[in-house]
């Protein structure tokens, strides 16, 4: 069977047997919603508030807070279908950039769009690193320090324009992440992300899930100042960035009602393992050899113990960040990559651990766009031409078959009783 695999502006074609391919997986395409309607509709229609047009008085300032570049959400769309309401109010903006680079000033224009012009001059982009715009709201169960944006605790009303998508450890995009790691200091971040490290951090997963808890409480924290009142309004996207759901109200009530929307789109009925999983990164993710890990994840979760998992990225980029590659190049075997970033966590450990893990059970073998000692120094075969690998790999497993993962990044597999 000849199958179109994406890669970087090209496709290439790779053939297996009808009888060693048990299936392609990838998320659902439905007819997306007009992208206006459904997010005025969401903001008229909250869960359990009244309307976005009566949330503050014509003059009140109100905060918005918006994420940042690296993310999909249609922060220009949402910005446009509100304004008539939104803008009788004394707008500023912050963006959550947790530790990511600030947007420049091109993204900045993608992102507000027609209104650039309008709050170029109100629009703040926070800075994780800055102890003197942050104070301290409270200790969370997991004993995490939560340092929160000075602007954000000081704010009487707060509205949060996101979007939810799945996330490979702490479930979902979108919600209470918009406050952690969104508007965080750098070391409340980092402790946070060390619960990564904890195999109950999965996709999809809320209950039981630390990192989620511990997101969740510190959301918490910042919905218990008692001036403030926070209106969140959430989409759900597809795979083509279209708008498949909106809700809106409370932060809590809005991201609950979101996630389930997700898992329609992109939790994939799987019948069981396979001892080769193809697993295809496409834009945005392919950008570079560090997001090319959330198909990894996703992937191994259909992949038999001892099997093979080939994923295929244009690392359009190349490497990406590049500190979990230092540590597992400097520890030489998963098992002392896992020990030290216990032992010493620093942010982007839970990225090596987690691989590492993978590579005790599994072989990862790499067909990406980088230099062949980058995938060796994360324990991964780089390979050449993807059907010469395919087919080694059938050669390997003589009685296995294989799935193929599109859209790896976001697919998420789930096994049936699972």
């Amino acid at each position: 069977m000849a199958i179109q695999i994406p890669y970087g502006e090209h496709e290439l074609a790779i053939s297996i047997p009808p009888d060693r391919l048990l299936g392609v997986l990838r998320p659902a395409e439905p007819r997306p919603l007009d992208p206006a309607k459904a997010i005025r509709s969401a903001a008229l229609h909250p869960l359990d508030r009244p309307a976005l047009r009566d949330f503050a008085r014509p003059g009140e300032p109100v905060l918005v807070i918006i994420n940042d570049a690296t993310r999909p959400t249609p922060t220009a769309v949402m910005l446009e279908a509100l304004w008539e309401e939104i803008s009788r109010w004394d707008l500023s903006f912050l963006v959550a950039t947790g530790t990511h680079r600030p947007p420049s000033r091109t993204e900045l224009g993608r992102m507000f769009a027609s209104q650039w012009s309008r709050v170029h001059s109100r629009v703040e982009i926070h800075d994780a690193r800055n102890p003197e715009g942050l104070v301290r709201a409270g200790k969370t169960a997991a004993g995490t320090e939560v340092f929160l944006s000075r602007r954000a605790v000081a704010a009487h009303r707060i509205l949060v324009l996101g979007s939810v998508e799945p996330h490979y450890f702490a479930g979902y995009t979108g919600g209470r992440k918009i406050v952690l790691p969104g508007i965080s200091g750098f070391d409340t971040i980092e402790q946070n992300h060390r619960l990564a490290l904890k195999p109950e951090s999965r996709a999809l997963v809320l209950e039981g899930n630390p990192v989620h808890a511990d997101m969740d409480e510190a959301l918490g924290f910042l919905l218990s100042r008692p001036q403030l009142d926070l209106f969140a309004v959430q989409a759900v996207l597809d795979r083509n960035g279209g708008i498949y759901h909106a809700a809106a109200g409370g932060m809590r009530p809005a991201f609950a009602q979101a996630a389930p929307k997700v898992d329609e789109l992109y939790a994939v009925p799987a019948l069981r393992r396979a001892d080769i999983v193809i697993a295809v990164m496409t834009p945005p993710l392919d950008i570079d050899f560090y997001q090319s890990q959330k198909g990894i994840e996703n992937g191994q979760l259909v992949l038999n113990d001892g099997g093979i998992l080939i994923i295929v990225s244009a690392c359009r980029a190349g490497v990406g960040n590049g500190s979990f590659l230092r540590l597992m190049s400097g520890c030489g075997t998963p098992d002392r990559v896992i020990s030290q970033a216990a032992g010493g966590y620093r942010l982007g450990y839970h990225k090596a651990a987690r691989l590492a893990r993978i590579c005790q059970r599994a072989q990862i073998w790499a067909a990406v766009g980088v230099e062949a000692e980058v995938a060796r120094n994360a324990f991964m075969r780089p390979v050449g031409r993807l059907q010469e690998a395919v087919d080694e790999a059938f050669k390997a497993k003589p009685d296995g078959q294989a799935w193929v993962l599109m859209d790896a990044g976001a697919t998420v597999p789930v096994l049936a009783g699972e």
